[in-house]
């Protein structure tokens, strides 16, 4: 069987095949206090379809329930606690407008013409429950929003994040992402599980940019935080509605 173009992998799972990728959209976005983001969507098929469209798993629920320990692993490795949650969405625009990619805040505009291959690395930190001096506590979990957000087996936590674009030909880009996974939700707070995803020719959806602006103060906030600003033209999202909305996007 051919494996598709879109998958993530969740290594050593109940469901270790490659999952199909069904929804992801590669977009940016320029906040109302002028910092400029990537923002990334993604949502797998339903975790048995890895299996097959006919796969039917031959598990008996109670023995499953008396022989398993309550680890991370266990819950990590259990299709019965898959099948319970059916799809992953990965996210920072599913929950939250705050979350995303930080590109420029307007010191180092973001160059588009030569962004070629590159990784970024995000969210590199030891776990969720990480010491630090009390007095530095509230400071730090303000500043430490993560990047993106997961519905795995309930709403669980990821980190470590390495995202590689790499520019096609055609003018696409081929994306693979890594991460850990929490299992939070199940009450885990160690980042032991991985998840590998792999896209080929995904387009950039454009930046998005405060619907309270106009195109002259849309054009004067971009400009600060994007090089060769005549390579991008201003393009509607909605043609046929009677309010306009607009998007910036990426042209050369």
């Amino acid at each position: 069987m051919t494996t598709p173009p879109h998958t993530i992998t969740f290594i050593d799972s109940a469901y270790p095949k490659p999952h199909t990728i069904k929804e992801f959209v590669w977009s940016g976005r320029l906040d109302k206090n002028g910092q400029l983001w990537f923002d990334l969507h993604l949502r797998s098929a339903d975790y048995y379809l890895s299996e097959g469209e006919d796969y039917c798993a031959d598990i008996d629920e109670e023995e499953s329930d008396e022989q398993q320990e309550y680890t991370s692993l266990a819950h990590w490795q259990d299709h019965i606690v898959w099948d319970n949650y059916h799809c992953c969405t990965l996210s920072s625009t599913y929950w939250s407008d705050d979350q995303g990619i930080l590109l420029s805040t307007g010191n180092t505009p973001f160059d588009f013409d030569n962004f070629m291959t590159y990784q970024f690395n995000v969210d590199v930190v030891p776990q969720i429950h990480s010491e630090i001096d009390d007095e530095d506590e509230d400071e730090e979990e303000s500043a430490n929003i993560p990047a993106f957000s997961l519905y795995l087996l309930g709403h669980d936590e990821c980190t470590n994040h390495q995202i590689t674009f790499q520019r096609q030909p055609n003018h696409t880009f081929n994306i693979d992402w890594t991460g850990k996974i929490a299992l939070t939700y199940a009450g885990f707070d160690e980042f032991i599980h991985q998840f590998i995803a792999r896209l080929e020719n995904i387009s950039f959806d454009g930046f998005y940019f405060p619907e309270s602006w106009d195109l002259d103060k849309a054009t004067v906030e971009f400009k600060k935080v994007l090089s060769h600003f005549e390579h991008y033209e201003f393009t509607l999202i909605n043609p046929n509605s009677l309010i306009k909305q607009w998007k910036l996007s990426y042209t050369a």
